[in-house]
């Protein structure tokens, strides 16, 4: 598993170089849900906290990072693209940032999959957390867009 985390990682900071410059690492991913760190240093804002885009861009990248695995995993040659999104910054951030994004339980992953192996496009919504020793500090819901690669 370790090796596909690192290629999910390397994937990350070429097809988002901005992951790199953040300090995004792929920390972990259970098959339903999957944890990316980034460091505090490179993402303060004036106010010695971490900056709202740089937790926008963890958040958004921790639930395309689940659809790529997911993807992989299903031997589904798909791209994904994030629709829609919304965030609530509930608490500051102050220290290194850890996003998880879980699948939901509700089964609309499965029918989001079946889509997509019928050919068709499909969209889904995912959830991103970032939390802190006080609890949930940020709330990320994204609405993703799902499509068969072209030749």
């Amino acid at each position: 598993m370790r090796g596909k985390l690192s290629v999910l990682e390397q994937t990350l900071h070429q097809e988002v170089p901005l992951t790199e410059q953040m300090g995004v690492r792929v920390e972990s991913h259970d098959g339903h849900e999957l944890v990316l760190h980034a460091d505090f240093e490179p993402n303060i804002n004036i106010h010695g906290t971490a900056f709202g885009g740089s937790l926008y861009s963890i958040c958004a990248v921790t639930c395309w990072g689940m659809l790529h695995l997911k993807f992989e995993e299903a031997g589904i040659d798909a791209h994904s693209v994030l629709v829609q999104a919304r965030i609530s910054y509930i608490r500051p951030v102050k220290g290194d940032i850890q996003a998880r994004c879980s699948l939901p339980v509700d089964g609309t992953f499965e029918q989001f999959i079946q889509r997509l192996r019928q050919g068709e496009k499909a969209r889904i919504d995912l959830v991103a957390e970032i939390c802190t020793e006080d609890g949930v500090a940020v709330s990320y819901s994204g609405n993703y867009s799902a499509f068969f690669k072209r030749n």
